[in-house]
């Protein structure tokens, strides 16, 4: 029926908001299933690792994706031109009707997903439901056939571990098995049922209809076998899978180039034999969302029997799935967008229009779209602040020494006498670590299963204060369930100074530790007489209430303090003892210099996006100060020594979060050419928050 461009126009945009409303809420349970992941897996080690995927791999991945939907649709189109006998389906339609199957495929247990393929094809491009079923199960049997002569000659190999080879062979013989049944019951025992059953019924009923349409997929079938098509279709199988493990193998072995991923690192064999157990566990009917779960089980346990971590073959696992689902919904977004736009989309043709030009549905469609829309984006944003929020949430793997890796400027170092600490968690939970520079020899400080961080030297270098949690792990983001402990170097007695307090800093003269409590004050407590102090408080002296203060820095001279705001106001400021606020910056980690001479602190800019600046208050804008050359360009912690000559810090290559992401820390004389600065640390463990002294 006719209908006037207005109408068809708003029967557009409702499709395209409806579409866009599942894509989301899609999303959102997507997101959902994640965090529920972090209680078990390192969440954040799988969001900074797709954060670090490099760009060239995703457009790589992306093109081989592309090029493996042409190759199903051409696959398709064979198998449907043979099964209907006649008449060619568009291949652009059909096309983006493959990009559809792509994506929703796992969208329900056991491949359900694919009959949105079959209705798909026989609402938009007017193929039988019979033509369509007879193309997805000569599909799937195909992609079985494909399978068998690969675990062949995976188990097959001269070199192959033997676990692989005794798991491979039975693999495939079983897979062979099935595929022995699948073409018996597809071809001689459908046909035979069909004529068998249509002798045991009536003309008419439901039971009629149903053994008419297992005939026709039978005929279908037939067709098919007839057409002499199946040696093309294939060859076509074959280019598909090597297109998709391809790139699946790509995408693994990035993520696993990523420090906290090393435990899973695996030979080619490996790789292949757990991605197909995945797509097993991913084809079983189990009701998870979009195979998560299953998918990983299924590999993590091929991973496991061959000798690998659990823990990192899950991480892993969970990070190609999360990264090859985005990209396939990505295209199989756009193709759907384009299939509505076209005017495939309309799903109902073929049936009695039934309009209501003036009703109420006709009216409201527009507005209930919207309102399903905007509630779609709220539960997402929901969903992505919980993903963010639950990040640090897992303590992060204690990861292992660098085997072979060397600092070319490690000699800058050597000889200088002094020595660093920092925190580390190469032992498990995080301890304070003390390196010694003249020979890099390192020493633990302390050993405790909290969360131990934030080690600060006193000026004489005697002892050092430091924060520890006050259970196993709390995230840095926390800034409540902390004290802060005393530690004298020589004795190695410990004692503690305040509960709930962090980020302990020392007065120039020894005489006072300051930290934050509960991230709302900031207090000077007094080791003479043991008496505590606070100094500023969020909702007095200018400090609006509900800031929470970050690493405050009190300046010796002055008595001003510098500070990251986080709360209502999100800046880097230093605040007067007058209750006056100068801003710095957006950025955190603000410090005073020795002296008082200069404040530095982390900002946006630099080859990583962030780098070290450095500002006289009051005096000119603030000027780039470090920015460390590639890889390990994102810098963080910075901390200069008493005399101001040199700065420790630490330095990721891409992973941002300050207790879970590979740190190392290193040394630059601040006089000196970026590229001088010297790597201290060759672990791919967590190291944060260094202190330098120097004798």
């Amino acid at each position: 029926m006719w209908q006037q461009p207005g109408t068809s126009l708003s029967q557009s945009l409702v499709r395209l908001t409806v579409g866009l409303t599942l894509s989301l809420l899609l999303l959102a349970a997507l997101l959902h299933v994640v965090a529920l992941s972090g209680s078990e897996v390192n969440l954040s080690m799988v969001f900074q690792t797709l954060k670090g995927v490099p760009l060239g791999v995703v457009l790589l991945y992306t093109l081989m994706l592309a090029a493996n939907t042409v190759l199903r649709t051409v696959r398709y189109r064979l198998l449907l031109s043979a099964s209907m006998g006649s008449g060619k389906i568009s291949f652009p339609l059909l096309f983006m009707v493959t990009g559809v199957r792509n994506m929703i495929v796992d969208l329900l247990p056991a491949r359900l997903g694919e009959l949105i393929f079959v209705t798909m094809l026989k609402k938009a491009c007017r193929v039988p439901i019979s033509a369509g079923i007879a193309t997805l199960a000569l599909s799937f049997l195909l992609d079985i056939v494909i399978l068998v002569p690969v675990l062949l000659l995976v188990g097959l190999l001269p070199l192959t571990e033997s676990v692989l080879r005794q798991g491979s062979l039975p693999a495939a013989l079983l897979l062979g098995a099935v595929i022995t049944i699948g073409a018996i019951v597809l071809w001689p025992g459908l046909r035979a049922f069909a004529r068998w059953s249509r002798g045991k019924t009536r003309t008419s009923g439901l039971l009629y209809r149903l053994v008419s349409f297992v005939s026709d997929v039978s005929e279908a079938l037939t067709r098919c076998r007839q057409a002499k098509m199946l040696g093309s279709a294939l060859g076509l199988t074959a280019a598909i899978r090597v297109l998709k493990y391809g790139g699946l193998i790509l995408l693994f072995n990035t993520v696993v180039s990523s420090p906290g991923m090393a435990g899973a690192a695996a030979d080619v064999a490996d790789v292949l034999v757990a991605l197909i157990a995945s797509e097993v566990g991913a084809s079983l009917p189990v009701p998870t969302l979009m195979s998560f779960g299953a998918y990983e089980a299924g590999g993590a346990a091929a991973f496991v029997l061959l000798g690998y971590p659990l823990a990192a073959a899950v991480m892993a696992l969970l990070t190609v799935h999360i990264g090859s689902q985005a990209l396939d919904y990505t295209l199989g977004c756009i193709c759907l967008v384009l299939f509505f736009i076209i005017g495939a989309g309309d799903l109902g043709h073929g049936k009695t229009s039934r309009r209501i030009s003036a009703g109420l549905w006709q009216r409201w469609r527009v507005v209930l779209a919207v309102v399903a829309l905007l509630s779609a984006i709220g539960l997402s944003a929901y969903q992505v602040d919980r993903v963010r929020a639950a990040r640090s949430q897992v303590a992060p793997p204690s990861g292992g020494l660098l085997a072979g890796v060397t600092d070319a400027s490690a000699d800058a170092a050597t000889g200088l006498k002094g020595w660093v600490v920092w925190s580390s968690n190469r032992y498990g939970s995080h301890d304070i670590l003390r390196m010694r520079l003249e020979d890099r020899s390192i020493d633990r400080l302390t050993q405790h299963p909290h969360t131990e961080t934030f080690p600060r030297i006193s000026p004489d270098g005697s002892q050092i204060v430091f924060m520890r949690s006050r259970k196993p792990w709390v995230s840095l983001r926390d800034l409540n369930d902390w004290d802060t402990y005393l530690l004298d170097l020589k004795s190695g007695q410990e004692q503690l100074l305040a509960e709930y307090a962090g980020a302990p800093t020392w007065s120039a003269d020894g005489r006072y530790v300051y930290f934050q409590r509960r991230g709302s004050e900031f207090i000077e407590y007094a080791l003479a007489s043991q008496k505590e102090r606070v100094l500023f408080r969020s909702g007095d002296g200018g400090i609006p209430a509900g800031i929470k203060l970050y690493e405050p820095s009190l300046s010796s001279r002055s008595g001003r303090l510098a500070s990251t705001w986080r709360g209502p106001r999100r800046m880097t400021a230093i605040i007067d003892n007058d209750g006056s606020v100068q801003p710095v910056g957006k950025g955190c980690q603000l410090s005073w210099a020795p002296g008082d001479r200069f404040v530095y602190w982390v900002d946006d800019g630099g080859l990583m996006r962030n780098r070290v600046y450095r500002q006289v208050p009051g005096e000119g804008a603030p000027q780039a100060w470090l920015d460390l050359p590639a890889p390990y360009s994102h810098e963080y912690f910075p901390k200069l020594s008493r005399d101001g000559r040199y700065l420790v810090l630490g330095a990721s290559a891409g992973g941002h979060e300050h207790d879970v992401a590979d740190y190392e820390i290193f040394l630059w004389p601040t006089r000196a050419p970026f590229d001088q600065a010297v790597r201290l640390t060759f672990h791919s463990g967590n190291d944060n928050w260094p202190d330098i002294y120097i004798e």
